[in-house]
C-alpha cells in the first residue's frame, strides 16, 4: 500500500517539475537573447553640424542660400535609413538618407533666411529602424549663429568684345554665351557674402568691336601701353553703359587667346584701377571665376599669387572647408586635398573657391562701408593690408587688402572691421613672430560700426619668417590673421 502511495505522489508532483523546467528554459533563452542583442546593438549619433553659405563657421548673410550639413555616426555593420530634421528660420526641413560607418554627411538645403535675427538652429537625426539606435541622448544639436545684412548691390553686365563672326560660329556663341553668364552668376552668388537679390547679371549677344588703337596692350619695347589700356577700358565702359546705364560691374568678354595675340601672354583677365567698375576677361566656358576675381580687385583685394619671390607661388589654398550651395557641391579640404582661392592664378579647368580671409573682408566692407546691419555686435574681419585709408577711415586702401607676404621694410597693417558695437569695448592686437609675442596694442571702440587699424613696423627691417596677429574683444580671442615676411627677388 505504501509503495503505491509513493508512486501516486511522484506522479502528482511531475507536472510541477515539468512546468518549472519550462520556466527555467524560457528565462535562460530570454537572458541569452538579451545578451546577444546587447552584443549586436547599434547607435545613431549626430557627430557634427555645419550651417554654411560659403565658408564653414561664418555668420549668416540675410537672403543668401544656406545648407545644413549633418555628420551622422553609425556603429552598426550595415547601412540604416535615417532622417535628419532641421528647424531653421522658423521653418522645418527634413532629409532621409542611408547612414553607414563612422561619418556620413547628409545635406539639408534650407533656402535663404528671411528673418533678420540671430538664428537658433535645431538639428536632429532619427533612425527609421527603431532597433538601430540604443542611445537617443546623442541625436540632437543646437547652434546659434549671428546674422549680417550687408548693404551692397552688384549689377553686372557682360559685353562681348572684339568677337568676329568666325569666332562666334566656332564657339557656338549664341547658345554657350548665356550659359557662361549664368555660371558666372552662380559663382558670384556662391563666393560673395551677399543675398542672391543683391547680385544680378545681364548681357548682350551683340559684340562691341574695338578700333586698332584700343587693343594695343604693349608698346614697341614690350612695355604696357598705358594710353591704349585706358582707351580699351573707356570704350568698353561707354559701350556697355549705353545698353545698361545702371551697371555697377561691366565685364568685357574677349575671345579665347585675345590677350596673347595682343601682347599679354598668360593673362586670363585684367582690371584697371583708373576705370572703376570695368574688368575684362577671356571667354572660357569651363571657368566661371574670372568675373569674381577681377571684381574683387574693384573692392581692393590683392592677388593671391606671388611671382615676386623665388620660387613663385601661383596659388593660395583655401584655409577652411565650405560649400558651393548654388551647385550643391561641397568644397571639402583635407591633408590630401587642396583647393586654391579664386584670387589665385591658374588654368580655366582648375576648381577654385573662397577662403576665410577674402570672405570676411568683403563681408566687413559691404556691411561697414555700406551702412549695413548685424544682429549682434561682431568683429567681422581682421584684414592684412600694406596701406590703409587716412583720416581715421582705417580700412585697406586701393588694391591693398588681403596681403599675405610683406617685404622687411614694409609697414604691416591689420584693419579690424567692428560692427554694431555698443561703445567702450576694448579691442586688442597681439603680434607674434614664430610663436614669440612681440608686443600688444589696444584701442577703445566707439558705438556703431567702423574699421580700426593696428600696425607693425621696424626701422631696421622685420626679420624673415612666419607671423600672426591675434585680435581680442574684451579679452576674448575673435580673429587670427597670419602673414609672412620675405624679401622680393
Amino acid at each position: 500500500m505504501k509503495r503505491w502511495y509513493r508512486i501516486l505522489s511522484a506522479a502528482l508532483r511531475a507536472p510541477r517539475l515539468f512546468y518549472l523546467g519550462v520556466a527555467l528554459g524560457i528565462l535562460a533563452w530570454t537572458t541569452f537573447g538579451a545578451v546577444a542583442r546587447a552584443q549586436t546593438a547599434s547607435d545613431i549619433s549626430l557627430a557634427a553640424v555645419h550651417v554654411t553659405q560659403a565658408v564653414y563657421g561664418e555668420p549668416l548673410i540675410l537672403g543668401k542660400d544656406t545648407v545644413v550639413r549633418a555628420v551622422v555616426g553609425y556603429t552598426g555593420a550595415d547601412a540604416t535609413e535615417v532622417r535628419v530634421t532641421v528647424e531653421f528660420d522658423g521653418k522645418t526641413f527634413a532629409e532621409t538618407a542611408l547612414a553607414q560607418g563612422k561619418e556620413t554627411a547628409i545635406d539639408v538645403f534650407v533656402g535663404a533666411p528671411q528673418n533678420f535675427q540671430t538664428q537658433t538652429i535645431n538639428v536632429r537625426v532619427d533612425a527609421l529602424n527603431a532597433t538601430a539606435d540604443v542611445d537617443l541622448a546623442n541625436n540632437a544639436q543646437t547652434l546659434t549663429l549671428p546674422m549680417v545684412k550687408p548693404n551692397e548691390t552688384i549689377r553686372g553686365y557682360f559685353l562681348p568684345v572684339d568677337w568676329t563672326a568666325e569666332q562666334r560660329a566656332r564657339y557656338n556663341f549664341d547658345t554657350k554665351f548665356p550659359e557662361f553668364v549664368q555660371e558666372n552668376l552662380n559663382f558670384l552668388r556662391g563666393v560673395y557674402p551677399l543675398s542672391k537679390e543683391q547680385i544680378t547679371l545681364d548681357y548682350t549677344l551683340a559684340p562691341h568691336m574695338l578700333a586698332p588703337n584700343e587693343k594695343r596692350l604693349v608698346d614697341n619695347q614690350g612695355e604696357t601701353d598705358g594710353q591704349a589700356m585706358h582707351l580699351l577700358y573707356a570704350t568698353i565702359a561707354l559701350a556697355a553703359r549705353r545698353l545698361k546705364s545702371d551697371a555697377s560691374l561691366i565685364v568685357g568678354v574677349l575671345p579665347p587667346g585675345w590677350y596673347a595675340a595682343h601682347g599679354k601672354r598668360g593673362a586670363l583677365g585684367m582690371a584697371l584701377r583708373d576705370v572703376k567698375g570695368v574688368v575684362t576677361g577671356q571667354y572660357a566656358p569651363t571657368d566661371p571665376t574670372t568675373s569674381a576675381h577681377e571684381l574683387a580687385h574693384i573692392y581692393w583685394l590683392y592677388e593671391d599669387y606671388d611671382y615676386a619671390i623665388s620660387p613663385g607661388r601661383p596659388f593660395t589654398w583655401i584655409d577652411r572647408s565650405g560649400y558651393y550651395v548654388q551647385e550643391r557641391a561641397p568644397q571639402e579640404i583635407s591633408d590630401t586635398k587642396k583647393i586654391p582661392t579664386f584670387l589665385s592664378s591658374g588654368d580655366p579647368d582648375q576648381s577654385f573657391w573662397v577662403d576665410t580671409r577674402a570672405y570676411e573682408y568683403l563681408m566687413a566692407r559691404f556691411t561697414i562701408n555700406g551702412n549695413g546691419q548685424v544682429s549682434e555686435p561682431l568683429i567681422l574681419a581682421a584684414t592684412m593690408a600694406n596701406q590703409i585709408e587716412p583720416d581715421g577711415k582705417n580700412y585697406p586702401s586701393d588694391y591693398a587688402a588681403g596681403f599675405q607676404r610683406f617685404d622687411p621694410d614694409q609697414t604691416v597693417y591689420v584693419s579690424v572691421g567692428a560692427a554694431g558695437m555698443r561703445g567702450g569695448e576694448t579691442l586688442q592686437a597681439r603680434w607674434y613672430f614664430d610663436n614669440q609675442e612681440l608686443f600688444t596694442d589696444k584701442q577703445t571702440l566707439n558705438a556703431g560700426s567702423a574699421w580700426y587699424a593696428f600696425a607693425l613696423r621696424d626701422k631696421s627691417g622685420l626679420a624673415d619668417g612666419a607671423y600672426r596677429v591675434e585680435i581680442y574683444l574684451d579679452g576674448k580671442l575673435v580673429k587670427t590673421s597670419k602673414f609672412e615676411v620675405k624679401s622680393s627677388q
